[in-house]
């Protein structure tokens, strides 16, 4: 289905039709004077356009929530979530993605770095068969020493996921909502959403956005942000081990088992050889400290695989009371015909 259709390619004027539905969801924290900018031009660039502006305040203390609470009284496709306290960005956008209604979802940092006048070029792209749309911002104005972390972050991700984006924790995303309400997003995963998705099957790429300098406030983010890095883990674990824990617990406890027994078997051949009568160096078995470090690694080597199994055990569960959601989830598409040969989808 497409939402939007185009008159003249080379023209950025993108005409809508009445199926075209978006929700923006745009979570903030201690932003008043770039909300106070950014509401109307948002609202200027989506007029024509059946929308929701979902705006999650993220604990903010500097009266985001008295600016949004009443522009909300005079604008009915503007809400306000007020999150309990700041709980991060990956929960306002977990919120926020929760709440959306519509069948495009995107997404928008409230510091006006990324532009909303870009919105429409990221939707224009997902009509090219994208699930998911992510800027990427060229002249980036930020410092040498924050663009160079970032590109170094990104190379890293696309070594390590083959994931080749050039700018993966760009605010201004677009998505179809299957994306959404499929896609976790907890913890600081907000970063890897692109990843997440292309995880579970969607096809994700990047279109150049416009990037500008802050103009209100300051950064919300620490310049090195290495925990990002044990995200990273985290996913790549959960993406090849997700249905099968216990094959990674059994390889790794294998590297305990296999030769804390050859240790074992040793020291214990050796102790029978000496029992009848051969002739070893050290013949009394149980003072020999290679014995209870082995008997140690075999313990450890032991537990581990029995995690596997309790992992499986939980597993097994989980997934027979949820079979239904993760095979919907997982299908992309469901054809079939009819008796006259016509697509039935």
């Amino acid at each position: 289905m497409s939402f939007y259709t185009s008159s003249n390619s080379n023209d950025n004027n993108i005409s809508i039709n009445e199926n075209c539905a978006v929700s923006v969801v745009v979570p903030a924290f201690n932003e008043s004077e770039s909300l106070e900018e950014l509401l109307p031009r948002l609202k200027n660039e989506l007029d024509g356009i059946k929308h929701e502006v979902l705006v999650i305040d993220d604990g903010s203390t500097d009266g985001t929530v008295e600016l949004i609470r009443e522009k909300t009284k005079v604008d009915s496709d503007l809400k306000l979530l007020i999150l309990r306290r700041n709980l991060g960005k990956s929960m306002a956008l977990a919120v926020g993605f929760e709440c959306a209604r519509y069948p495009i979802v995107v997404t928008l940092d409230a510091d006006l770095q990324d532009r909303p006048e870009d919105i429409k070029i990221l939707i224009e792209k997902l009509n090219e068969g994208y699930d998911l749309v992510s800027g990427q911002r060229h002249q980036r104005h930020d410092g040498f020493l924050r663009k160079s972390v970032s590109w170094l972050f990104n190379l890293v991700v696309s070594r390590l996921t083959g994931l080749k984006f050039k700018d993966l924790n760009c605010g201004l995303k677009a998505y179809r909502s299957e994306v959404v309400k499929t896609v976790a997003v907890y913890g600081q995963f907000h970063r890897y959403i692109p990843l997440l998705a292309h995880m579970a099957g969607f096809k994700v790429t990047e279109e150049p956005v416009n990037n500008e300098a802050r103009k209100y406030g300051e950064s919300k983010y620490r310049t090195f942000r290495y925990g990002g890095i044990w995200d990273l883990f985290s996913i790549l674990f959960t993406y090849n081990y997700k249905f099968r824990p216990l094959h990674f617990f059994a390889q790794l406890s294998l590297l305990f088992l296999v030769p804390s027994t050859l240790i074992i078997l040793y020291l214990v051949t050796g102790y029978f050889y000496w029992l009848f009568g051969g002739m070893v160096d050290t013949p009394i078995l149980f003072m020999r400290p290679l014995l209870s470090i082995s008997l140690t690694m075999f313990v450890v080597g032991a537990i581990v695989f029995v995690s596997g199994f309790i992992c499986d055990f939980i597993l097994h569960h989980v997934v027979s009371g949820n079979i239904q959601h993760i095979s919907r989830t997982s299908v992309r598409e469901f054809i079939t015909y009819d008796n006259s040969g016509k697509d039935d989808l």
